[in-house]
């Protein structure tokens, strides 16, 4: 049961997305064409201003998700209940504090907007994006209970309907009203549209945590989500300052640069985004594993899982190298582009991000908040000292920018992931994860300097060079997996269970 709601999750996430991200780039390539660079640079640095602001969340939501994992599987609905009044009181005042704290920033827009001279109403914008914000608060909490009963598919069904709903009349603002007002509006509406039929689904599936409302957290759980919530404070606000600041630095450096540089980013975080869905669909089913295997049997699951996410990675790194400058040209045109050297540092961070996924997984899964303080100030620091050196000192402009982040990344990150993992979740050493790990990056940055240099050399242009660059990579990947990983345990435990259920 556990390994069919975790593919039924991934199999509607994964779908959905397919068809949000098809809509979204078309909705893109009329925002590019008939609302230019400004009002994109704007748009992206209206996101990272609300990315900091939402770290009042805290989280809360985390915590809250791993303390519903026991009382689920025992069945206690009264402390399900309890954990749900807690959750939603919570959600509530830090909605209120988010709105009364939100204009304290208004002061600061023009600051990082300076150069949008012929974009209006930048106050207007940045409370509309706050308002999108704030209304979510009320409503998103019922998304948790949802994925910690492994009913996630009603989250992404729900959102991929209203993103096409979305799209659509976005797609009208702009094109017909060339309005940017109206293309914020519409997403307000289909906000608050989503969390309104997801609080729905929730309190029909779930209709006994109504009648916890008044009910008092017990003592160990009140206990466990002051720990839990505190140490993820550090992260949350560790990974808000990353990127965030990261953006800030960039428009500031340059706010039409932010406007290139976001459809890359686009394209990056559709992919992770997918990512992300399929994770974290399988994230009950995680914990549920965590709590009741062995560590023999978790050892094992955790290679097959770390190594399926590498091969997905690494096929969509190598992917974006061979394709993702052709792609933008394209879709956007040459004056879109940037320099080879930072998309290839832009693709080697993607791919770092992911080999972290199956670690902050388990993190999550098993509830080892406590253990990450520490990495996500370090984290902070190397970042936002390595970025100001490179951007400030020696002017390395949206290259130091990145390149901060991946320091950041491999210095800090990475490494603390894995033994916390390995010393807090499975009980074995990190020794052999920490080989594979080197020889991933190794593997990653061969694969994707030899997918970009491959597309380089076809002579071909358009979609169809497109296509053939593509086939390329792929064929190339294929190539590496087989021949490095094709004996090893993992691939062929992950080939076994595949095999399995196909017969099945």
């Amino acid at each position: 049961m556990r390994f069919l709601n975790s593919l039924r999750n991934s199999a509607l996430a994964f779908a959905g997305q397919i068809i949000t991200i098809v809509l979204g780039f078309v909705l893109r390539w009329y925002f590019v064409h008939i609302l230019g660079q400004e009002y994109l640079g704007v748009n992206s640095v209206m996101e990272s201003m609300i990315a900091l602001l939402s770290m009042t969340e805290l989280g809360i939501g985390t915590s809250v998700a791993f303390a519903l994992y026991k009382p689920i599987a025992q069945g206690d609905e009264k402390r399900i209940g309890a954990l749900m009044a807690f959750y939603r009181k919570v959600y509530h005042v830090i909605g209120i504090v988010t709105a009364a704290v939100g204009p304290l920033l208004i002061p600061f827009m023009r600051f990082f907007t300076r150069e949008a001279v012929d974009v209006p109403y930048v106050n207007l914008i940045y409370l509309m994006f706050l308002a999108n914000t704030v209304l979510s608060y009320f409503f998103a909490y019922k998304r948790t209970l949802l994925s910690a009963y492994q009913q996630n598919y009603v989250n992404s069904v729900t959102e991929d309907l209203f993103a096409v709903i979305k799209y659509i009349f976005q797609g009208v603002a702009i094109v017909v009203y060339k309005s940017y007002i109206g293309y914020l509006a519409v997403s307000i509406v289909c906000a608050l549209a989503t969390n309104i039929v997801i609080s729905v689904v929730c309190d029909r599936k779930y209709p006994f945590v109504k009648n916890y409302r008044k009910e008092k957290l017990l003592p160990e759980d009140r206990a466990g989500l002051k720990k839990s919530v505190v140490s993820l404070m550090y992260q949350k606000i560790g990974a808000k300052l990353v990127t965030g600041t990261d953006n800030l630095m960039i428009s500031y450096a340059r706010l039409s640069l932010m406007g290139i540089y976001s459809n890359y980013a686009m394209v990056i975080s559709i992919i992770t985004r997918v990512v992300y869905n399929v994770l974290r669909s399988i994230l009950g089913s995680i914990g549920n594993l965590v709590v009741q295997e062995d560590s023999g049997r978790k050892c094992a699951v955790y290679d097959e899982f770390t190594f399926a996410s590498f091969s997905f990675h690494l096929l969509m790194a190598m992917g974006l190298s061979a394709c993702l400058e052709r792609f933008i040209v394209i879709w956007a045109g040459e004056g879109w582009l940037l320099s080879p050297a930072v998309t290839l540092l832009v693709v080697m961070n993607f791919f770092l991000h992911g080999l972290r996924e199956p670690n902050v997984v388990i993190i999550e899964a098993a509830g080892l908040f406590n253990k990450m303080r520490m990495k996500a100030v370090g984290e902070v620091v190397v970042n936002l000292v390595v970025s100001f050196l490179f951007l400030i000192v020696f002017d390395m402009g949206i290259y130091g920018v990145l390149l901060g982040t991946t320091v950041s990344m491999v210095s800090v990150c990475i490494w603390w992931e894995i033994l916390a993992v390995h010393k807090y979740a499975l009980n074995a050493s990190a020794k052999k994860t920490a080989g594979r790990f080197v020889c991933h990056v190794a593997t990653a940055a061969t694969g994707c300097f030899a997918s970009y240099f491959i597309s380089e050399a076809i002579p071909i242009g358009g979609i169809w060079g497109l296509l053939l660059s593509g086939v390329c990579a792929a064929a190339l990947f294929g190539l590496i997996v087989i021949g490095l990983y094709g004996r090893t345990m993992a691939f062929r435990g992950l080939w076994n269970r595949f095999a399995e259920r196909r017969r099945g």
